[in-house]
């Protein structure tokens, strides 16, 4: 079993880190996965990243993986995700949907081959 935590960048950094700690101290098993998610900013403390962070250091033999969820054009990636989310929809369901068009289908399947290489590199499936 795989646990989760999403570190954010920008204001919500330190609660988020808090809430990987918090999470890491109920772990003995290196299982966690955490998702750098950089929609707000980049996930940067002090101009540090996250592995050279003291909470990454600190618990590294708890971490399984990392994945990093890129700042995509707003405009155009950041968007079709972002309406994808709001329907609830997976990716596979957006691309089959018929109301999207085709080149926001192509950035949805952009965003997931990347998400996805990134959890086959960690070894998740």
């Amino acid at each position: 079993m795989f646990i989760h935590s999403v570190i954010t960048g920008g204001q919500s950094l330190n609660d988020t880190l808090s809430g990987f700690e918090a999470l890491a101290e109920t772990t003995r098993e290196k299982n966690i996965v955490v998702w750098l998610n950089e929609y707000f900013g980049p996930v940067l403390q002090e101009g540090v990243g996250f592995a050279d962070m003291s909470a990454c250091k600190k618990h590294a033999n708890k971490l399984h993986g990392s994945v990093a969820i890129a700042r995509w054009t707003a405009d155009t990636f950041g968007h079709d995700v972002e309406e994808m989310i709001s329907r609830k929809l997976t990716f596979e369901e957006a691309v089959k949907a018929t109301d999207f068009t085709i080149m926001t289908k192509q950035r949805l399947l952009v965003v997931q081959r990347d998400l996805f290489e990134q959890l086959d590199r960690i070894g998740l499936f």
